[in-house]
């Protein structure tokens, strides 16, 4: 299977290259991240500021904090840092109560501070991932996935930041034939295997003192074998996945901030006489954090709608083919970050409509 990027990510990574090379001489170091939102960024566990604000946060330059999610962020990072985030959630798919749990640990470092040379502001960060996801009842299906995701974010000019990063993974996902409450099979079992690297870029742009435009593009490509799909049968196939979203925060006074995003992502997988699905969505996040302790203690929270269109088709199983199936969700978000000297602690609830709580606690260091 062919892995090269398509025209338009080469040709994005080709700008990206050459804004680099043509600014990184010319840019002076500045303190874009203090001089925009007024230090409200340091009560920001890495982990869960954009969990708790209606999971916005691609217009959000609070550096280190955005780590995954906007990498053009770490531009604006002058320190080191080190977090550890643990997330439980109850899962409700529409036919059987599944669990998911999330580790992550990981950091970032400023690159300046480790040489005497003079440029601009330059950050690196990485995160290790690794998901446990169980089912009950119907299907006891299990899914485990790990990963490591590397960012780079760079300050090019006095409003602009840009960033790339990096993630690749592996996961295997296992399970039961589905049965009705009668008993009888309704889905076949399966067993995947899964392996593929993820490629995003970034970039953040200060519109005034107070407010931070951001976007992000992304490209997913990886393989997948089926092993005994569908009564035994078996193939290799491609997984490929295209995303893009804007953003905006805006600080609306000295103690509150405000968030707002779109997106829009297109995935499809594909195992040649066996699977061909399709999934398109979009989301609406918007959010607000609101500092009750200077610098010691700030709450958060948000609103989000999400929509999903589904295709999918099967040679064997005729049941499979031609299903298709588009249904929306909104979610409610809400959080505390707290800050005691150099240590973060942080904690963000999602519960949306569908049925699913997410649950994330975040602990961090930063020096």
């Amino acid at each position: 299977m062919s892995t090269r990027l398509p025209i338009c990510a080469r040709l994005g990574l080709c700008i990206a290259i050459a804004l680099v090379t043509h600014f990184s001489a010319h840019s002076e170091e500045g303190e874009f991240y203090v001089n925009t939102y007024r230090n409200l960024g340091k009560v920001s566990p890495i982990g869960t500021r954009s969990a708790a604000m209606g999971r916005a946060g691609r217009g959000l330059a609070d550096g280190v904090a955005s780590l995954g999610v906007n990498p053009a962020a770490l531009g604006a990072f002058c320190g080191t840092a080190a977090d550890a985030s643990l997330g439980f959630d109850w899962l409700d798919d529409g036919y059987d109560d599944t669990t998911q749990t999330t580790f992550k640990i990981g950091g970032a470092v400023n690159l300046d501070r480790w040489s005497r040379r003079a440029g601009p502001n330059q950050a690196v960060g990485a995160l290790l991932v690794t998901q446990h996801y169980s089912g009950a009842g119907h299907t006891d299906m299990k899914r485990d996935q790990t990963g490591v995701l590397m960012s780079y974010g760079l300050h090019l000019m006095d409003d602009l930041l840009a960033g790339v990063s990096v993630a690749l993974y592996n996961g295997k996902m296992k399970s039961e034939p589905l049965r009705d409450d009668a008993g009888a099979i309704i889905w076949q079992n399966y067993d995947r295997k899964f392996i593929g690297g993820d490629f995003k870029l970034g970039g953040l742009y200060r519109f005034s003192d107070d407010t931070t435009l951001g976007g992000t593009l992304g490209y997913m490509t990886g393989s997948l074998k089926e092993r005994a799909a569908y009564s035994a049968n078996a193939g290799s196939g491609s997984l490929e996945r295209y995303s893009i979203g804007i953003g905006a925060a805006h600080q609306y006074t000295d103690d509150t901030l405000l968030l707002g995003d779109l997106w829009y992502e297109r995935t499809k997988s594909d195992v040649p006489g066996i699977l061909n699905e399709r999934n398109k969505s979009w989301g609406l996040s918007v959010g607000v954090e609101q500092q009750v302790l200077p610098d010691l203690m700030a709450l958060r929270g948000g609103l989000y709608y999400e929509k999903n269109s589904y295709s999918g088709g099967n040679a064997i199983a005729t049941f499979v083919d031609g299903n298709s199936f588009s249904k929306g969700r909104w979610g409610i978000t809400a959080g505390v970050g707290v800050k005691l000297y150099s240590f973060g602690l942080g904690y963000s609830l999602d519960v949306n409509s569908g049925g699913d709580v997410k649950n994330i606690l975040d602990v961090s260091s930063e020096w």
